[in-house]
This record gives C-alpha cells, structure tokens and sequence, in this order.
C-alpha cells in the first residue's frame, strides 16, 4: 500500500467531498480515501499495482472535479537548475509557486466578479425597493439584472450543470435553482408587461452568497498559514564547496554529500553534520526553546533553523523529503487531511442533506400554491421555496471540522507538538491515564557519575577506582560506561590502558589493567543489599560496582537527571483528573525514588518492552483511556497499544547529539588504546552502535499518533489542552452548522423569511464556522484549558 496526495478543484461543499470520497473508495485497489474542503486535498491509500495515480485522477475527473498530483511539476536535477548565481532566485519548488499563484488568481478572479456585480446590483435594489410598483421599473431591472445573473451567477451554474450530468445536487444546484427561478419568473412577467419582479431578490442573493465564499477563501486560508510557514522556513538557496569554489546553487540541487556553507546570519539550508566551524543556532522552530544551542565538529544541525553567530561547514545527510522540516510538513499535512469521527458523521450528513432540501423545497412550492389563500399564493410559494433553496447550503457543516483541525493542528507545529491523526484529538478529550518511560522522557537520558564510594578494605580512593573503571568501560558503548569515561575525563585521570575487553550483556564489562583482571558489573549477591547500593538507590541512583578479580573495591554512583519541567508536567496532569503511571526497566528502588520526587501514582519498573505493551493493554481492558508518553525505541510495542501514543523527539532533535560517523569514528579511536578481541565486531555490536542513532528518528516519527518535538515533559499536558481546545472547536462549529438549518429551514418553509435574508444568513454560517475555529489560533495559549 502507499498513499498519495492530490490536490481537488471544484469543491464547493460537504457535499462534493463526498461525492470524491465515494468516487475514489469506488476504485479497485484504494484501501482508503480522505477527502478535505478545507485544504482541497484528497488523501488515498492504495495498492499502486491496482490503483496507480492516473486512475485516482480519472475517478475524480469522471466524479467531474478536477485533480492533479500534489507536488506535479517534480523535481529537476542540478544539471538542468544550474549552478550559476542566477540560479539563486529559483523557488525551492515550482510546483508550490504554481499553485500559490494559481490561488492568487482566483481570488483576484473572485474580487472582481463580486466588484462588478455588487456595482450593478445597486441600481437593481434602489428600482426594486422605491420603484416596486412603477410599471417603467421592471425592464431597467431586467437589462442590469441579466449581466449579473450570467457574470456573477457563472460559477454556481457551472458545478449545478457538473453536478447533473453526474446525477446529484449540491450547494451549486441550490443556489443556481434558488436564484434562477426568481430571475425567470421575474423576466417571464417583464416581457409579458407586468410589473411585480424579483430581480433584487435574485442580485443580492449573489452577491451576498458571492461575498460570504470571499470571505470563506480568506479564513481558509489564514487557517492554512501552517503549513505555510513551516514552507518558508528553509531557504532557497544554498552554498555549497566545490574544490576550491563556493558556488551558489537552488535548495533542490542539494545532494547528501555535498559540503554547505553557512554565514553567520543565514539560515541552514538542510539537515546535516558540522565538519568544520563553530556556531550558536537558533533551533527554536523545531524544538521550541528560545535559547540558541551551542554546536560544532560532529554535531548535527537541521535543515531550517537559524546560524546567529560564527560560519561553519557541514556535510549534507538529508535533503528533500528526508529533512526533518520535510517530514515535519508532512506529518502536519497528514493531521490536516485526517478526520475526526465527527467529521465523518458530517459529511455522510451533508452526502443526503442537499437531495432532502429539494424535496423540502418542491413541498413548500406545492403545499403554498395548493394550500394558499389569495391570488398571489403561487408567488408566495416561489419565494418561499427560493428562501429554503439558499438558506440550506451545507457548506458550514463541510467546513466545520477541517477548518479546526487546520488550526489546531498548525498551532501545534508552532509549539512542537505534531498531531499526526486527527481522530487522536477526540481520545485526547477522554483521557483517564497517562504513562510515562521513565529514561529519555522524564529524565534526561544522559547519566552522569555522582558519587564514588570505596569499599571497606578495598585500600583504593576514589581517583584510583574512577581511573580503573574507565580504562574497562572505554571499551564500551553502554551509556553508563560512557558516563564513567567521560567523568574521568573531566576530572582529569590519567587513563591507564586495558587489554582482553570482555562483555557479558545484561552483567557488565571486564578487561585486563595493569595485569589484574578489572570488572565493571552490577551489585550482585550480599552486595546489592548492602547499605552502600541501597542508600544509593533511595536517593534515585544506579549502582556500578568495580571489582578486581572477584573483590568488590568501590561503588561508582550514576544517576540520570530529572528534566526540569517533568514535575510542573506530573501536576498538571493532576490538575487535569488525570491519573500518572511510569513504566521503566530501572530497578524498583531506583524508580521508586524518581516517582516520589515527581509526584507520580503508580510505577512498573524493571519492565521489559513486552510487558509496558502488556500494561497499556491491562489498563485500556479495565475502561481506561491510556497516553503512552515514550522515546519511540524500545516503547513503540506501548506507544502502538495505547490510545494515544505520544513520542518524545528529543534524541533526534538534539544538536547536541552525534551523528552517526562521529560515532563510528569514536569508536575506532577507542579501540586504538584497548586490544578488543576480533569477535568485538563479529557479534555485532559494532553495528548496533552505527543503526542505533538512526532508529529513533524512524520510531519516533511512526510510532506514536502525536510527536513531541522538543522531549518537553510539559508538551504532555499542553498537547492535551491544545487537543481539548480544538475539539471545543470541532463540537461548537457543528453545533451551529447544525443549529443553524434545524431553526432557519422551517422558518424558511413558514414563509417567514425572505430570501434575501436567508442568502446572508447563509454566507454567515459558513464564515462564522471558519472563524469560530480561527478563534483557537487568536486566543488559544500553551497553558490555556479555557478556549
């Protein structure tokens, strides 16, 4: 299966969106498809050997809209860009600026239209409103009215005459039927001498709709500015070194690779990893701290963010679609183009809602021109039915959902926080737990030495064990080794060097130092109950202990610090009725301490990943409504489980963080000074230090139904506002759609509004559903739970 992206023209209502939805789930091979008003994008999942794209296309076009792959236009390669500085104001992707300008067009297209018929339409009211019963009045109004109802009128006819070929109805036919049959009855009576014409009901009922779709493009497309933001983050162009030269070339011609330039000031034009230079960098887009990260040799930098100080080179790892910004955008896209439940139930709604408003309003023609009273009741009956005609357009209820999700989903990307499924809004409004991985999610994931305690007997100080237990451990890849070595570094001890490395996974290292057999290994046996290790572990600490031969001499303390915000995030939380589980494969002591510190309810430690995945199912089989908050790697089976799986992105994100041949490179460097054996690589642990950077990236990013970019603990309880806030939103803008045409369609049937009354009340639904999700991105604030 793969999913593809295209662009829709011609949706003007809820009801063309299922009208495409059906057209393209009807095509063999399409497992599912996700059509949206608001983004005019139509998401399909397929099978590319039955459903290639060009089927997709055909099915739309057969529905009578108009489709085209997102992105057409493609890529063009360095040759065929250019590399000279002329070149430097080439859009990042032509295709992007296509439709920008397309967009453009049809607005000025849409200003104008209205201009025109709004100049026109004002003599049309002064003769109908003053002149209503002159008989000279009438033919003026028919010469002014019939530009009108052709100019400003042709975009309705066109998708009602689409929408009969195709043998349906929408809010086009509704309209082109409402105004038609005020105008042809008006021109019947003209040319037939009378005197009594609707042509002004007819004029303003399109300039009234007309305005309300002007504004409606508006809205929509400040609640699209996400993703255009995110767009124009990266720059256009980059400099990258060829042998002695600095050439100036489009983002496009970027390949993984290349060798950037980036000048104080610039921004970074893709993802990559520093070879050269040092720098303070503005990260704030993707991570969402203000404070500028320090970087140099070997650190990763991402594509987007801003260099404030010093110039440096790096080497290119990412480009295009495998940037982060990309993925980002994408991941954005895929939350706006995905639907809540109650979209779903709005759209099935708004399939049926236009062939039931005919009925209603061939009713109201027939019931007042049979069952009325007087000479004119057949007049009465036509303007009754033109008032159910406009008054019903189900564009409010198509609009409703989309237009929050845009907003919220977009405000996320602004905080770090990536909704990627839409549905995943409407779990976060019933949540009852929340469950936390303890390493990388509330702690720092970086463990650190502490305290370095000598044994009794031992005739060793603490310099001597810390020496003895990095000349082992600088064999090693496990964090706390590394730890251990980088603590000796900083406390400047002499390093003495090892032979014969030994690892015994899940026990600890050995090695030969100085000719005594030096072990590095977890509290075992008497040991571990010992008060040294347990004092230690109260305090939330792990316990190394070194040994020569088999005679304990020390304990190294390490300990991995508690984020700053997690406890603020635990109490929020709390404020929130929510209940906090941690889930750790640390020992019970150990995790105990850190839950006390933090306030947290219940905790599982020593837990593999199988048995957190066993967890969230227990807690979601008793009623529960679980958050799985993890680092994507070892918590994916839970982060899958859980209702919503919130991945923390910290150790991908990190500029500090090494890439992955700065890894290899240490690695190598290390093993010059410590004789390993030839089966070190052999068992293949080499290789699991060179895929370990890369898999959280992937995990993090698949994983979860919501990415926090920053690995904030506080992002937590701020995404699940963020979720309540907009599904406040999605719930009050249905509530009015609906609202709306229960009260103004009988009203209309009664005969006690007047079309062109019911033509503004029409074009205000659909605005005030788009504002009221508007409303999220004007007032909605981080720790706001009242929007």
């Amino acid at each position: 299966m793969t999913t593809t992206t295209l662009k829709i023209r011609g949706m003007r209502c809820g009801s063309c969106v299922n009208h495409v939805q059906k057209s393209l789930t009807a095509v063999r091979g399409v497992k599912q498809a996700s059509v949206n008003l608001a983004t005019e994008e139509a998401t399909v999942t397929h099978d590319p050997a039955q459903a290639n794209v060009p089927a997709l296309i055909q099915a739309v076009e057969q529905a009578g809209y108009e489709a085209l792959p997102e992105g057409d236009g493609g890529e063009k390669d360095e040759e065929d860009i250019g590399s000279s500085p002329a070149a430097t104001e080439s859009p990042p992707s032509q295709s992007r600026a296509d439709e920008e300008r397309k967009s453009r067009q049809e607005m000025r297209g849409e200003v104008i239209r209205l201009i025109v018929g709004a100049v026109l339409t004002i003599p049309v009211v002064v003769l109908g409103m003053f002149f209503h019963d002159a008989m000279w009045a009438a033919w003026p109004q028919l010469l002014l009215a019939t530009p009108i109802q052709i100019y400003l009128g042709w975009p309705f006819f066109k998708g009602a005459f689409k929408s009969a070929r195709h043998f349906r109805a929408d809010m086009d036919t509704l309209v082109a039927l409402g105004t038609s049959v005020a105008f042809i009855y008006s021109a019947v009576v003209t040319l037939e001498g009378g005197h009594r014409v609707y042509f002004d009901t007819a004029v303003v009922i399109l300039v009234l709709i007309s305005v309300g779709k002007l504004l409606e493009h508006r809205a929509r497309a400040s609640a699209a500015s996400a993703i255009r933001g995110l767009m124009e983050i990266q720059p256009t162009t980059a400099t990258i070194i060829r042998g002695d030269q600095e050439v100036s070339v489009p983002i496009d011609a970027v390949r993984p690779g290349d060798i950037v330039l980036v000048r104080p000031g610039q921004k970074i034009p893709v993802d990559g990893a520093i070879i050269e230079g040092r720098s303070a960098i503005d990260q704030s887009m993707v991570t969402g701290e203000s404070m500028p990260v320090e970087v140099g040799p070997g650190d990763e930098v991402i594509g987007g963010t801003l260099n404030q100080s010093g110039a440096f080179r790096f080497t290119a790892t990412q480009t295009g679609e495998g940037m982060l910004l990309a993925r980002v955008i994408t991941l954005v896209k895929q939350a706006q183009a995905s639907k809540a439940g109650v979209q779903r139930i709005a759209d099935a709604v708004a399939g049926v809602f236009v062939p039931v408003v005919l009925l209603i309003a061939i009713a109201t023609l027939l019931g007042w021109g049979l069952l009325g009273r007087g000479d004119d009741r057949w007049i009465t009956a036509m303007t009754n039915t033109v008032a159910v005609l406009i008054v019903a357009c189900p564009c409010a209820l198509g609009l409703a959902t989309p237009t929050a999700i845009m907003v919220g989903t977009g405000l996320g990307a602004r905080e770090g926080i990536l909704i990627k499924d839409a549905a995943a809004l409407a779990r976060a409004g019933k949540l009852t737990h929340v469950v936390f991985d303890k390493t990388g999610t509330l702690t720092e994931g970086r463990p650190g030495v502490v305290d370095v305690v000598a044994l009794p007997g031992a005739n060793r100080g603490a310099k001597q064990i810390v020496a003895l237990a990095a000349a082992v451990e600088r064999g090693s890849e496990h964090p706390l080794g590394r730890a251990i070595v980088e603590y000796a570094r900083q406390t400047n001890e002499s390093i003495p060097n090892a032979s014969d490395f030994q690892s015994t996974v899940g026990f600890g290292v050995e090695a030969v130092v100085d000719g005594q057999t030096v072990r590095v290994h977890r509290a075992e046996g008497a040991l571990a109950k010992s008060p040294e290790v347990e004092t230690q572990r109260r305090a939330g600490r792990t316990a190394v202990v070194v040994s020569i031969g088999d005679q304990p001499i020390g304990i190294i303390a390490l300990t991995d610090e508690i984020k700053p915000s997690a406890q603020a995030a635990v109490a929020e939380l709390h404020r929130l009725n929510l209940r906090v589980t941690m889930l750790t494969g640390d020992h019970a002591v150990t995790a105990q301490a850190v839950a006390t510190k933090l306030g947290i309810d219940d905790v599982l430690a020593g837990a593999l990943p199988t048995q957190k995945h066993e967890k969230i199912e227990s807690l979601r089989q008793r009623g529960a409504v679980v958050a799985m908050v993890g680092d994507g790697i070892n918590d994916a089976p839970a982060l899958a489980a859980a209702d919503i799986g919130m991945a923390m992105g910290s150790r991908i994100l990190s500029a500090s963080n090494k890439p992955l041949h700065n890894r290899a490179e240490r690695l190598e460097k290390d093993k010059k000074s410590v004789d390993l054996p030839s089966s070190f690589q052999a068992d293949g642990q080499t290789e699991s230090v060179l895929t370990e950077v890369h898999a959280p990236s992937d995990i993090a990013l698949d994983a979860g139904h919501v990415v926090l970019v920053g690995g904030d603990p506080a992002m937590v309880p701020r995404a699940i506002l963020l979720s309540r806030a907009t599904m406040k939103r999605i719930y009050a803008g249905l509530f009015w759609a609906f609202l709306y045409n229960v009260i103004l369609i009988p009203i209309a049937v009664a005969g006690w509004l007047h079309p062109m009354l019911a033509a503004g009340a029409m074009a205000l639904s659909s605005v005030s559903v788009v504002i009221n999700a508007l409303w999220l991105r004007w007032r909605w604030r981080p720790r706001d739970s009242s929007t």
